[in-house]
């Protein structure tokens, strides 16, 4: 019996260790819903020079927590990655996995891939929400 409980501790704090280390390397970021979907802004991610961001949109008739709750796999997105000059290069391909959801939206873990020409951009992400004031009326 006590054999069986030291195996579950070193278990529990394996997986939770491996958890707190997914959060901590991932990118920050933020998210934004609309009408015709959600876009996730990525800044700092690996191998980006300094003022650089990463927009991954992907366009649904279907709010952004259906995907989170549902555990959808992965999304075929539109991809941008973008100077603070506010000049853009569309990604030639771009995808996100949504980590699957218990509770709120809060926060949103998951990872990305994008390719730009011969580059290829991929890591994990963690992302809180922006709302915008007024939200957006949608019919």
């Amino acid at each position: 019996m006590t054999v069986h409980l030291r195996f579950l501790l070193i278990a529990c704090t394996l997986q939770a260790a491996q958890s707190i280390s997914v959060a901590a390397d991932g990118v920050k970021g933020w998210f934004e819903e609309d009408c015709s979907g959600a876009a996730i802004h990525l800044d700092k991610f690996k191998g980006a020079p300094q003022g650089q961001y990463l927009v991954l949109r992907f366009n649904s008739g279907s709010p952004l927590p259906i995907y989170l709750f549902e555990g959808a796999g992965w999304l075929d997105v539109h991809g941008k990655r973008c100077s603070g000059l506010g000049k853009c290069e569309d990604a030639t391909q771009a995808k996100i996995w949504l980590n699957e959801t218990k509770g709120s939206t809060k926060r949103i873990l998951g990872k990305y891939v994008a390719e730009f020409g011969d580059q290829h951009l991929e890591g994990q992400f963690r992302v809180k929400p922006r709302r915008k004031n007024p939200p957006a009326i949608c019919e």
